[in-house]
Order: structure tokens, then C-alpha cells, then sequence
């Protein structure tokens, strides 16, 4: 038994030394690549081996997830000239579609472990203009939202606001930043023109909209329905007095009335 244990132990020391003096390391130099959406990309990958590189070693670059339509890449990649440990790729016209991290595995023909390295691609497109919005009730003591959101942008764009009175003079604002912000019991003061800019490393984009705080318009209506009628039912009884009292037209006899003893001559 001690025999056959000692030659296991010797073929795994040989595996281990064999693996060791063939080691595979890969590697791509940086982290991630930023490029203008358009333009070309060069994703690098280099790897080391002591082992002698031939035509069987094989690189596979993939995109994480594993779930992405390959299609997009046809006709774009391009690989360099003399690959020998370079296995770099540039990716022509890259868009928005591209942003991700890819991953470059290197396996060589000695069916070593296989080796691999990640790399981030990020492509910078500038904010598009951003649209804003006013959600909520613009009424006194109310309280409303400004939002402003841009459709395009990498990286993602910052909000940024600023505030004009009616008189076009900037005046400070509570929260100062971020796709939406909140106004709180509204006023005539709150009134004026506001300013959203969004901002990304590419460069920036705004939109302004005119804010109108006006005074409860249901109230309103109540209060001149309430009067309308007060004002209505003292003209009614103005003119069936007036009949009454001052033409000697028939008028119901009522204890307390206020033409008992006029109507009657």
C-alpha cells in the first residue's frame, strides 16, 4: 500500500510542477475603456505563458450576461494582425447597446485550466435634452413636483436647479439637485421660472418651465355660488315687497310679516 501511495503522490507532484512551469496568466491592462458613441474601441487582452503558442490555443471574448444577441457584433469586430499573446479586439461604431462588461478567456492546447480577465466598456453620449414637468396642484398651500428626466446620456447625467422670480431675480431653493424636487405649500411667491440642467462627463442639457401659483379655484367657485344666491334671494324678495306694499297686489297675511299693516289701506 505505502508503494502505490507513493507514486500517486509522485504523479501529483508532477502535475503540479507541470502546471506551474506552463502557468497561464490573461490580463487587459486596464479596468474599463470609455469612448464617444460612434467611434472605435479597442478592448485589450494579452496573455503570458511559458508554454510555446501554436494554432490550437483558442480566445473566446464574451459579453456578460451570457444572454445577448451576438448579431449586433457581426461585421464590427476586428482583430489585430499578429494576435501571437495579443488577442485584443476593437469593436467599430460602438453605441449605447455596447455599454457592458466583457470578459477575455484564453484555453491552451494543452488542456490546461483555461484563464480570463474582465474589462468594462462604457460610451459617453451627451444628455439629451431633458423634458420637465409640474405634477400636483398649482394652488395656494398645495404641494407640487418638478421633474425633468433626460432620455439619453453615459454616463448617467446629474440634475441640477435653478430658481427666478417673476421679476427674473434667482432666489435660493431648499433641494438644489436631482431628477425631481419638491415645493411645499405653495404660494403667490413660488411663482416664477425654473431651470433644470442635466450634466454628464460628455457634456450638458436643459429645460426651463414657467411655474403659475393661483388661488383655490373650487373655493372660489363656492364663494360666488354663496353669494350669487344671498344676492339672488334679496332681489326676490325686493320685488314681491315692492308688488305688494307699494301696488295693493295680494299678499299673503303672515303673523310678523313685514307688509301686515302697509297692504291694507
Amino acid at each position: 500500500m505505502r508503494e502505490i501511495d507513493c507514486i500517486c503522490l509522485f504523479f501529483l507532484s508532477l502535475s503540479l510542477v507541470l502546471v506551474t512551469a506552463q502557468a497561464l496568466t490573461v490580463n487587459t491592462r486596464v479596468k474599463e475603456v470609455k469612448v464617444a458613441q460612434g467611434t472605435n474601441a479597442t478592448l485589450p487582452c494579452e496573455f503570458q505563458t511559458s508554454a510555446t503558442p501554436s494554432n490550437a490555443d483558442f480566445v473566446t471574448w464574451s459579453k456578460m450576461p451570457q444572454e445577448v444577441n451576438h448579431e449586433i457584433y457581426e461585421g464590427r469586430l476586428q482583430f489585430p494582425s499578429t494576435p501571437v499573446t495579443d488577442v485584443s479586439i476593437t469593436l467599430r461604431g460602438v453605441t449605447m447597446a455596447d455599454n457592458g462588461t466583457y470578459r477575455c478567456t484564453v484555453q491552451l492546447r494543452e488542456e490546461l485550466p483555461s484563464a480570463s480577465a474582465k474589462i468594462d466598456l462604457l460610451v459617453l453620449v451627451a444628455p439629451s435634452k431633458p423634458e420637465c414637468k409640474v405634477t400636483g396642484t398649482s394652488e395656494y398651500g398645495q404641494t407640487i413636483n418638478l421633474t425633468c428626466n433626460s432620455e439619453l446620456g453615459s454616463p448617467k447625467p446629474e440634475y441640477t436647479w435653478q430658481s427666478f422670480s417673476v421679476l427674473n431675480q434667482p432666489r435660493p431653493l431648499v433641494s438644489a439637485s436631482g431628477p425631481q424636487i419638491t415645493l411645499k405649500n405653495v404660494s403667490a411667491d413660488t411663482s416664477g421660472f425654473y431651470i433644470c440642467t442635466a450634466t454628464n462627463s460628455v457634456g450638458q442639457e436643459f429645460c426651463n418651465m414657467t411655474v403659475s401659483i393661483l388661488p383655490p379655484s373650487m373655493n372660489i367657485a363656492l364663494y360666488a355660488g354663496v353669494i350669487g344666491g344671498i344676492v339672488a334671494a334679496i332681489i326676490v324678495i325686493g320685488i314681491l315687497a315692492y308688488c305688494c306694499c307699494c301696488r295693493g297686489m295680494p299678499f299673503p297675511r303672515r303673523v310678523g310679516g313685514i307688509c301686515e299693516g302697509f297692504c291694507e289701506r
